[in-house]
């Protein structure tokens, strides 16, 4: 298809750029000085602390066991090149996608491949940023595994794993919900993996307890990620409606409201396709997983690199024509702003769509696939791969 190999091309523009600013891999640096912190007996959660080995000013939080794997890291920090970083971040990429057709008997390579490196332009914010969703790309790809071959119980543990990796992530935890079984067992999974992230914080706290109370201090203040402001660098969709209530020239709409009617109508639309295709797993896992991304609380640009899972069982056995409008929406018109950013640096844009950009792919996308799924026969609906 030439629009894949137009995308990636433009991709790899743009990941050339970017790694060509001195700026970049700014939370790779985060990293390496945690573990800084780490070994001279300081605590990384205090900013200064982390601002002695680092000029980036960036706080550090994540929970205290995620140490232990940044600990590791240091032994790659000694070659003083973030590109080690990035080598171990394109092998869990590839891994992660290798993963993922094992599960397709019929494997759509170059529609993966241009999903995985240009869709919501989020590879490009992992590499730039030096971030490590990668990595949960590569967990989530074991979680389907999981879940289609019907090991639950472990995919509730894995599950259960992420959510204390990030508190972000801790929503998809009711993935277990879109699970075949009686209710109850469906409970049961969930409290598995509530019970995993429990049983994480207290052996933390039976580990190190003042390392736990400085974690749980950064939800505190001003400063809190629990306040993050919006733009570019927070594509929240909530934090997208207080922008645009704040331009409805003197009408008072409460924002909790807004809020409330989306989380309803997203629930609505996915329970409606989601009981259409109760044959086939995959389509079900997919289905709830975008569900659940679209009303999470905090949204990085990086985030969305996870959604490359869902959309490609989602959409690999399309038409031409709808693989086309797929990467139009999710590919072309993140990677149309960015350049026009670069490029003009200001001009006519407007600054919702400069700064939501991903954002608005992610509804757009949802649309597309609830459209689809309404039109589409019951009767026509395939088993899974």
């Amino acid at each position: 298809m030439l629009l894949c190999i137009v995308l990636l091309c433009l991709t790899a523009g743009q990941l050339f750029l970017g790694l060509s600013d001195p700026y970049s891999g700014m939370d790779y640096r985060n990293f390496a000085a945690t573990v800084q912190c780490l070994n001279h007996g300081e605590d990384p959660y205090i900013l200064p602390n982390i601002h002695q080995y680092t000029h980036d000013i960036i706080p550090f939080n994540y929970a205290p066991h995620t140490l232990l794997f940044l600990w590791c890291l240091q032994f790659f920090f000694i070659f003083q090149s973030i590109w080690i970083y990035y080598a171990i971040l394109f092998t869990f990429l590839v891994v992660s996608g290798y993963m993922i057709v094992t599960l397709d008997q019929k494997p759509q390579y170059l529609f993966l491949i241009t999903l995985l490196l240009t869709s919501f332009i989020s590879t490009f914010w992992n590499f730039f940023n030096g971030n490590k969703e990668i990595l949960f790309l590569f967990l989530f790809a074991g979680i389907f595994y999981l879940l289609v071959q019907e090991k639950f119980w472990q995919s509730s543990i894995v599950l259960g794993l992420v959510g204390s990796f990030t508190l972000v992530y801790l929503p998809f935890i009711a993935l277990s919900l879109a699970i075949k079984r009686p209710l109850l067992q469906r409970i049961t999974y969930i409290l598995l993996s509530i019970g995993i992230v429990a049983a994480i914080f207290l052996m933390t706290w039976l580990i190190n307890p003042a390392l736990l109370v400085s974690y749980i201090k950064t939800f505190e203040g001003s400063s809190s990620a629990l306040y993050d402001k919006s733009g570019l660098l927070t594509p929240t969709p909530f934090l997208m409606f207080g922008v645009l209530l704040n331009q409805t020239n003197g009408i008072s709409i409460p924002q909790i409201l807004v809020s409330l009617v989306y989380i309803c109508l997203i629930i609505g639309a996915s329970w409606y396709v989601i009981e259409k295709n109760q044959d086939n797993p995959l389509k079900v896992y997919s289905l709830a997983m975008v569900a659940i991304f679209m009303v999470l609380p905090r949204i990085r640009p990086y985030y969305f690199i996870i959604l490359a899972i869902p959309l490609y069982f989602l959409f690999k056995d399309c038409s031409d024509k709808i693989k086309i409008l797929v990467f139009a929406v999710i590919s072309l018109l993140p990677l149309f702003v960015w350049y026009y950013r670069e490029i003009f640096r200001t001009g006519p844009l407007p600054s919702l769509i400069s700064a939501y950009a991903q954002t608005i792919s992610l509804f757009l996308i949802f649309v597309i696939t609830v459209t689809l799924e309404y039109y589409r026969p019951v009767s026509s609906s395939s088993s899974h791969s």
